[in-house]
């Protein structure tokens, strides 16, 4: 990569136990970026160690949602431009080289998206829905921020946008097990979230969307042509909203309940009657 002067471009990730992907991340961007701010949210392991080895500036703030804690670290940025990368992305040299010439001028968009592949399995997806999949994350802070949502957060951007055709790699899960604790909580944040809109569950709905949503994924998206890792994502796909509403339920169901416990009759015993 040959990038003589950094372009002034403050890269913003938050952080939690990041250490499978962070060194990755931080190489693909610590040498032609002015700047990384690292907003961390606890780590117990060797996160912290990684990003001072590579002089980020690092901060934390106890977390609160995905969206809220995300425009925080845009807020620490001191360039006018921010690229939002999660800890478990890497920017390609290609996309790197891209975004590095709008600086030689003025980007003449307010924000750009990037397509995104993603790494399921030890395998890209190139199919299933994942493949060049346009993400907004670099953009001018002073026209775009963050949607404050606990989960599945975006940017909104004031003004126009232009994409850039080099990849951002995405390598979010290191093994099943990684996406089933993701999942969980992912799901959590989605029904709390669901909750305080007064969202109804649907039950009964739910088998038809895992079922639509598996056929969509594997047949009409071509999951089929991914082999295994495209069969597994169309599966997991499916079942994510249907546990994200089940929780949803479970929360409308909770709510219904007595706050109280009921007083028994003198000598009754709890359970017969």
């Amino acid at each position: 990569m040959k990038i003589p002067v950094k372009a002034p471009l403050s890269v913003v990730i938050i952080t939690l136990n990041a250490e499978r992907t962070l060194k990755l991340a931080l190489e693909s961007v610590v040498e032609w970026v002015d700047e990384v701010i690292v907003v961390d949210s606890g780590s117990t392991d060797a996160t912290l160690t990684i990003a001072s080895d590579f002089n980020c500036r690092v901060t934390y703030r106890k977390f609160n949602g995905f969206g809220p804690q995300k425009q925080y670290a845009i807020d620490q940025a001191k360039n006018d431009w921010v690229l939002v990368l999660d800890a478990d992305e890497i920017v390609t040299e290609q996309l790197a080289n891209e975004i590095a010439a709008l600086f030689v001028g003025e980007p003449i968009h307010a924000g750009y998206t990037l397509p995104r592949n993603l790494i399921f399995l030890g395998r890209i997806l190139r199919h299933s829905g994942q493949n060049r999949q346009p993400v907004l994350r670099l953009f001018n802070r002073h026209h775009g921020r963050m949607t404050p949502v606990p989960v599945h957060e975006s940017v909104q951007v004031e003004g126009s946008i232009g994409q850039l055709s080099g990849i951002l790699i995405h390598y979010s899960y290191g093994s099943l097990h990684d996406y089933v604790l993701k999942m969980n909580h992912y799901t959590t944040l989605s029904a709390e979230e669901m909750a305080l809109r007064h969202k109804k569950a649907n039950i009964p709905l739910q088998g038809l969307r895992f079922l639509f949503t598996f056929l969509k994924i594997y047949f009409f998206k071509g999951g089929l042509l991914d082999g295994y890792p495209g069969f597994v994502w169309a599966l997991l796909s499916a079942i994510y909203p249907v546990i994200k509403y089940s929780k949803l339920q479970e929360l409308h169901d909770n709510d219904e309940k007595p706050k109280t416990k009921p007083v028994l009759a003198f000598g009754q015993t709890p359970g017969f009657r």
